[in-house]
């Protein structure tokens, strides 16, 4: 028991605190609301606390010495029991206990909001922390009752706060001016400011449509497309465009390939080459070693120019240097057909979409250019001949030659070199211009060589002598497909011997038809050709021919692919012309020295036919018996003048038609000097007969033309067919 006094002093403490909780249950509810408004008025507007919210701060802070007797009441009950008799330890353990038991269990949640707003708010957090760890005030006891309020207080602060929210009071009638160093509290109800993100947020979700499906967890958020505005690509593009000499594949080419690009390019990154346009240009430098001139490609210098004119106009030097450097390397320098008619040849180009596609995909583009070069095996062995010679490493007679004799023979020893030199470049450049795949099996024949080859796999498994077209009835070159054999044919006359060999026979009358068993057909009938006015007429237009049989000039075969030069391979009687090392003897087709054993060959293959089923067809006298073959064989007419053979040596022949003239002088860039070799049948066969009609009784040929009144003229005319 506590003494009188002291009791008397601690009851009205207790008197005390009960008065100030029950004004703060009436006071604390309007206070609350009135904070409410002026912090939710005023927190868009970053204020100062209003007087009512220090009000509360206060209640708040004075919570805790409320908890606790006075200090006057502590003393007195101190010395109460000093002389008293003292209290068991549980009992003064319980008093001592009491107090801030119950201002824990007084603790409003309204308080407790305010008090959380309070530290978690983002305007003073270290100045609502200072102001926690003070001491409570003496001074201030009515703060005690904000401790004791009882569990009331929430339902009637909420409902209190939640009253008529649509007459807020007005900030400047409701707070005081706040102190200078004070910060703003949040009340318990108190809504935080929306953020700018929340409040697009909100207004996406409003513009969603009610019917929209859910977008499923996991997927990618659907996006507006962006417009991407490129540093380089339009003056790259513009620049394709307006370049100069272009062709319209390449033009396309490059657009749509920095199109599809964008600033991503090829050859430049950060001012400076890519390592692909390194080994590029590295690469197109050495153009020399592989028959084609490195003088020939523009390539762009270093440094590259940070200014997007001068990127774009190197991105481009370069991807131009690389597609003509394909052109070169694939098809070659010149254009065959440029240079004679007799030269048909297609050089096999790459699309230029396709060169630049590849080259972007290799792994290295030095790699990639140097396939592009033909890989036929005897093209690298003349590529290897050229650099041995080139570099003074291939053994030489004339270099020998020349060492010993001097400067004359000096003299010669360069000219030679150097005119072997430009044989090899020659045919390197034909090389390009074959068809990248020959065939497992095919025939071959090399008109500079006047021989024939069936090849296989690479090797020749038939080899024979032919008779090729004289200077000026070429065979030409070309490529083709083998497609029949005919036993025992008939010989169609091709026009330009109609008009050049036959019509002047015919002129002086029909004895040229009757020695060489030759007959006319018009419109697929037989006539009496001397019931023909041949000055008149035009002989195209009549169908000459000869029927099988011994004196027929194609003896008793022929090998057809048919072509827009109609010329194709024969057997002749006339044997003894094979003697000769220089076989330029007929109109343009080739003549096989052994046709029946060549014809052996290809029909095995073909059909599976043996030697002795192509006797039995010869010896059966079938005439015109066409024998199709089951699988076409590829024919190869070409012109090489120089060869490398198995054992490593170097063969040259000569240049019987002058194609190998006209090639060098392409390669030197004079192809517009030459004339092409391109016959006009029809102004030859005007002049052939305005002659004979001036001359009708008194004409004799010139030189040139064959006369039937002479007793060799059947065999040295149609000998040659």
């Amino acid at each position: 028991m506590l003494p009188a006094e002291a009791r008397v002093h601690y009851l009205a403490s207790q008197l005390k605190g009960e008065l100030l909780m029950r004004s703060a249950r009436i006071l604390l509810p309007g206070l609350a609301l009135s904070a409410f408004f002026a912090s939710g008025a005023l927190a868009t507007e970053d204020v100062k606390p209003s007087g009512a919210e220090q009000a509360e701060q206060a209640i708040a802070a004075g919570g805790e010495a409320a908890a606790s007797p006075p200090a006057d009441a502590q003393a007195s009950g101190q010395e109460a029991a000093s002389t008293d008799a003292q209290p068991s330890s549980e009992q003064t353990a319980a008093e001592s206990n009491q107090q801030p038991a119950e201002a824990e269990q007084v603790a409003s949640p309204a308080e407790e909001a305010v008090t959380e707003q309070a530290e978690t708010s983002d305007t003073a957090p270290e100045h609502a922390a200072a102001e926690a760890d003070q001491p409570s005030s003496p001074a201030e006891p009515e703060t005690a009752t904000a401790q004791d309020a009882t569990d009331e207080q929430p339902a009637a602060s909420e409902s209190t706060a939640e009253a008529k929210p649509e007459e807020p009071v007005e900030p400047a009638a409701t707070a005081e001016g706040p102190s200078e160093n004070s910060e703003p509290t949040a009340t318990a109800e108190t809504p935080e400011a929306a953020s700018p993100a929340e409040t697009d947020a909100a207004k996406e979700a409003a513009a969603v449509p009610a019917d929209a499906q859910p977008q499923a967890e996991g997927e990618p958020a659907s996006e507006a497309p962006v417009v991407v505005e490129y540093k380089f690509q339009p003056e790259l593009l513009k620049q394709i465009a307006e370049a100069k000499g272009l062709s319209n594949q390449d033009r396309e080419a490059l657009t749509a390939f920095y199109e599809a690009r964008g600033d991503d390019l090829l050859w430049v990154e950060d001012g400076k080459f890519t390592s692909r346009a390194e080994a590029a240009m590295a690469e197109i430098r050495q153009a020399d070693d592989w028959g084609l001139e490195a003088s020939a490609f523009d390539l762009p210098s270093a440094p590259v120019s940070a200014d997007p004119a001068d990127v774009a106009s190197t991105e481009l030097k370069l991807s131009l240097a690389v597609l003509k450097y394909a052109n070169h390397a694939r098809g070659g320098r010149v254009d065959p057909r440029r240079l004679s008619n007799y030269l048909d040849r297609q050089p096999p180009l790459l699309p230029s979409s396709e060169v630049l596609a590849g080259i972007a995909a290799a792994d290295a583009a030095d790699a990639y250019l140097r396939g592009l070069h033909p890989r036929h095996p005897q093209f690298e062995k003349l590529r290897q001949a050229y650099l041995a010679l080139k570099n003074g490493t291939m053994p030489d007679e004339a270099e020998e030659e020349g060492a010993a004799k001097g400067k004359s023979a000096a003299k010669k020893e360069r000219t030679s070199k150097e005119a072997r030199l430009r044989k090899l470049l020659v045919n390197m450049e034909q090389w390009r211009w074959m068809p990248e795949n020959l065939g497992e099996f095919y025939i071959w024949a090399n008109i500079p060589e006047f021989t024939l080859r069936v090849m296989r796999d690479g090797e020749s498994v038939f080899t024979e002598r032919i008779i090729v077209g004289k200077a000026d009835t070429q065979t030409p070159i070309f490529s083709d497909e083998m497609e029949t054999i005919v036993f025992h044919p008939t010989w169609g006359v091709p026009d330009s011997i109609k008009v050049k060999e036959i019509l002047p026979g015919l002129v002086r009358g029909t004895r040229v038809l009757e020695r060489n068993d030759l007959r006319i057909q018009y419109r697929g009938k037989d006539i009496d050709p001397s019931r023909v006015d041949w000055t008149r007429v035009d002989i195209r237009n009549y169908h000459v021919y000869q029927p099988p049989g011994a004196r027929n000039v194609l003896g008793v075969v022929k090998f057809l692919f048919p072509n827009k030069h109609a010329v194709y391979m024969h057997d002749t009687p006339a044997k003894h012309l094979f003697q000769s090392s220089r076989r330029m003897f007929s109109h343009g087709c080739m003549r096989v020295r052994n046709p029946l054993q060549f014809a052996s060959v290809l029909l095995a293959e073909s059909d599976g036919w043996t030697a002795g089923k192509v006797q039995a067809a010869v010896k059966s006298g079938q005439r015109n018996n066409h024998v199709n073959l089951s699988k076409k064989i590829p024919v190869h007419i070409t012109y090489f003048t120089a060869w490398v053979d198995d054992d490593g040596k170097l063969k040259t022949w000569s240049d019987v038609y002058g194609h190998e003239q006209r090639i060098q002088m392409g390669l030197e860039g004079k192809a517009h000097l030459i004339a092409k070799q391109n016959e006009d049948l029809g102004k030859v066969q005007a002049e052939v007969v305005g002659r004979l009609a001036e001359t009708r009784k008194t004409w004799s040929p010139s030189s040139s033309w064959s006369s039937n009144s002479q007793p060799d003229w059947a065999r040295r005319v149609f000998g040659q067919w």
